[in-house]
């Protein structure tokens, strides 16, 4: 697992507060749930509970799971109640108990290898209930490719300075796969920290995420296109 969902993990919290717009996020989920009469949810790759404390403010019956420990326990602190699981994604073992299953953040991505993406389709689509409703976000392979490029970002939370520096490189081992390599330097208190990450991520072709969800039994309902990212909305078939 990559470090910066582990010994990272705190780093993650404080950086991502500033790099997604949970609040955002949380009103297409929100808006798309109610229009489908969704009140049951699975967030898979829920991470530190910034979508969660959301999802429990407005009301519905909530369950996180996380492969990681260690994001788990900022959660649990985040919401103050223990609504989440460890488990990997690609060993889902609920029956039917969902109205929708969401896996949040992309996470999707950090399963390369057609076997773990079949597992973790049909565990989503035997988690929901009749007719409902998959919620996931891939990276479109067509639009990674052509911009591969590295990147930096510099983020201050509270009185910490948090740089990180990334640099993307092919990797097409299992798939279009590419290796994001990241140093991460925290100057907090005078006192300055860095580390090192590397971990390998999966993008998608319109074509195989839609292969993807014809073999496990999915219908998809509607593709959104965000550039470098596609956000797609299925049914489980009945």
């Amino acid at each position: 697992m990559t470090q910066l969902y582990s010994s990272l993990a705190e780093i993650y919290h404080e950086m991502y507060q500033h790099i997604f717009d949970y609040d955002k996020e949380f009103t297409f989920y929100d808006s798309l749930l109610r229009e489908n009469n969704c009140s049951k949810i699975l967030e898979v790759g829920c991470g530190s509970g910034m979508l969660a404390r959301r999802f429990l403010k407005n009301g519905y019956n909530y369950l996180g799971l996380d492969l990681s420990d260690e994001m788990l326990k900022i959660a649990r602190a985040e919401v103050k109640e223990d609504l989440f699981l460890q488990g990997d994604m690609r060993k889902l073992s609920f029956k039917g108990q969902f109205d929708s299953v969401l896996i949040t953040g992309r996470s999707i991505a950090y399963i390369t290898e057609n076997k773990g993406i079949i597992d973790t389709f049909n565990g989503v689509r035997e988690s929901l209930k009749d007719n409902g409703l998959f919620v996931f976000g891939i990276f479109e392979a067509n639009a990674i490719f052509d911009n591969l490029n590295d990147f930096e970002q510099n983020i201050e939370h509270n009185d910490k300075r948090i740089r990180r520096i990334s640099k993307l490189k092919r990797n097409l081992e299992t798939g279009w796969t590419y290796d994001w390599s990241a140093k991460y330097i925290i100057e907090n208190k005078g006192t300055i920290s860095e580390f090192d990450d590397l971990t390998t991520l999966r993008a998608f072709t319109r074509d195989e995420i839609h292969l993807f969800l014809k073999l496990t039994d999915f219908k998809v309902k509607e593709l959104i296109d965000e550039g470098k990212a596609i956000t797609i909305i299925a049914e489980k078939k009945i």
